[in-house]
C-alpha cells in the first residue's frame, strides 16, 4: 500500500494553543453525593441528556469564566499551559471566546501578546473542536459506553449530573463529564489518556445563564473562507478539479458535511481550493482535505507523518498525484486508514 512515511517538521503546536513547557496542573471535582450508576444503552437518540447536551454550547444563553489546562506532549516532550477564558453564548447561535489570563508558563510580555493573539485567531476551531461536543448522538450511543456514575456535583454553583464517556473498541480517549442537569452544558469535562495521563480539563469557574449582554458583546466573526461543496459537476468546476466525493466512511465515523475553503498557495501568488470532509464517531472528528494535483513528489505516493500534538494528529502528502491532509484527535493509523480507503 501507499504507507511510505517521512516525519515532517511539527507546526501544530501554535494551531493547537501550546504556550510553553513544564506547567504544573492540579484539579479535582467538587463534593459529591452517590447513587446508582446506570450505563445508557444504544442506540438512544432521543436520549432527553445527550439531546440536551448536543445543543447546549449554542442554544443555551450563558456567560461565564472557564479554566483550561493542556498537559501534553510534542514529539515526546512534555508541554503544559494553564489559562482562562471568557465564554458567551446567546442561545441563538452567536456566541464569543475570548483568552483573558494566561496562568501558565510565564512568559515576557512579547511573546503572551503574541500568544493572545494566536488565541484570538483560533477561537471558532477552540470553540467548536476542542471543547467536548456530541457531534452526533446515535453515532454516540453506538461507538461509546455512557456511565450515568449517579454522583451529583456542584460545578460553578450549578447542580451537575456526572458522565464517563469510553469508546467501546480500540484504544481512544474517556471524557470525565459534569453536565448542568438543567441546560446539557458540559461545565468541566477532563480528557484522559488510554494510560490514564490528564491530558487536558475545562471547567467552568463561574457562569451566569439567561445574562444581559452588553451592545459592543464581541461575537464572533466567521473569518475563513470557506462554503458549501456543489453538487455534481459543480464541484468540478469551482475547484478546478475533480474531487472524490462522497468518501467513505470508515465503520467507525459518519461523514457531517463537506466543504470549500482556499489557502494561501506557499509556491505562487494566489490561492489553493480545497475540500475539506469532516467526519464524526459521535464525539470525536477528523478533517480529511483534498487539494487537487501535485506533481511534486514525481509521480510517487508519499505520506507524512507529524509528530503529535498532544491527541491531536496529523498527516499529509500526494497520493496518485494529488495533495491531501488528514487530521484528528485519532491515531495516525486511523487516518492513514482513511486515506487508504479512499485514495
Amino acid at each position: 500500500m501507499f504507507r511510505h512515511l517521512t516525519l515532517a517538521a511539527c507546526a501544530l503546536g501554535l494551531a493547537f494553543g501550546l504556550a510553553g513547557c513544564d506547567a504544573s496542573s492540579a484539579s479535582e471535582s467538587a463534593g459529591n453525593t452517590g447513587s446508582t450508576a446506570v450505563v445508557l444503552q444504544s442506540p438512544i437518540p432521543g436520549e432527553p441528556l445527550l439531546a440536551k447536551m448536543s445543543v447546549a454550547a449554542t442554544q443555551a444563553a450563558y456567560r461565564g469564566v472557564r479554566r483550561v489546562e493542556q498537559n501534553w506532549r510534542i514529539a515526546g516532550q512534555p508541554c503544559s499551559t494553564e489559562y482562562r477564558e471568557e465564554v458567551a453564548s446567546d442561545g441563538r447561535g452567536r456566541w464569543s471566546l475570548e483568552t483573558v489570563e494566561l496562568v501558565a508558563p510565564t512568559l515576557a510580555s512579547p511573546q503572551q501578546d503574541l500568544w493572545l493573539m494566536l488565541q484570538e485567531s483560533r477561537e471558532g476551531f477552540l470553540f467548536r473542536y476542542r471543547d467536548f461536543r456530541l457531534f452526533d448522538v446515535a453515532q454516540t450511543a453506538t461507538n461509546y459506553t455512557l456511565l450515568l456514575t449517579g454522583n451529583h456535583v456542584d460545578v460553578a454553583g450549578r447542580s451537575c449530573v456526572e458522565l464517563v464517556a469510553t469508546l467501546r473498541l480500540g484504544r481512544g480517549f474517556t471524557y470525565n463529564l459534569s453536565v448542568d442537569r438543567e441546560s446539557g452544558l458540559v461545565l468541566r469535562c477532563e480528557q484522559v489518556a488510554p494510560d490514564g495521563t490528564r491530558l487536558g480539563l475545562i471547567e467552568f469557574e463561574s457562569i451566569e445563564f439567561s445574562p444581559v449582554f452588553p451592545p459592543d458583546q464581541p461575537w464572533h466573526v466567521v473569518s475563513n473562507d470557506e462554503q458549501p461543496l456543489p453538487a455534481g459537476h459543480g464541484a468540478e468546476q469551482l475547484l478546478g478539479f475533480a474531487p472524490v466525493h462522497p468518501l467513505r466512511a470508515p465503520t467507525r465515523f459518519v461523514v457531517l458535511d463537506s466543504t470549500v475553503v482556499t489557502s494561501p498557495d506557499p509556491n505562487q501568488p494566489g490561492t489553493l481550493s480545497w475540500v475539506k470532509t469532516t467526519l464524526t464517531d459521535g464525539v470525536e472528528v477528523v478533517f480529511l482535505l483534498q487539494g487537487g494535483p501535485d506533481g511534486s513528489a514525481g509521480g510517487n505516493d508519499v505520506v507524512r507523518v507529524s509528530p503529535s500534538v498532544g491527541p491531536w494528529n496529523h498527516v499529509e502528502g500526494v497520493l496518485g498525484g494529488q495533495r491531501l491532509m488528514a487530521m484528528g484527535r485519532v491515531s495516525a493509523d486511523e487516518l492513514l486508514d482513511l486515506l487508504d480507503l479512499n485514495f
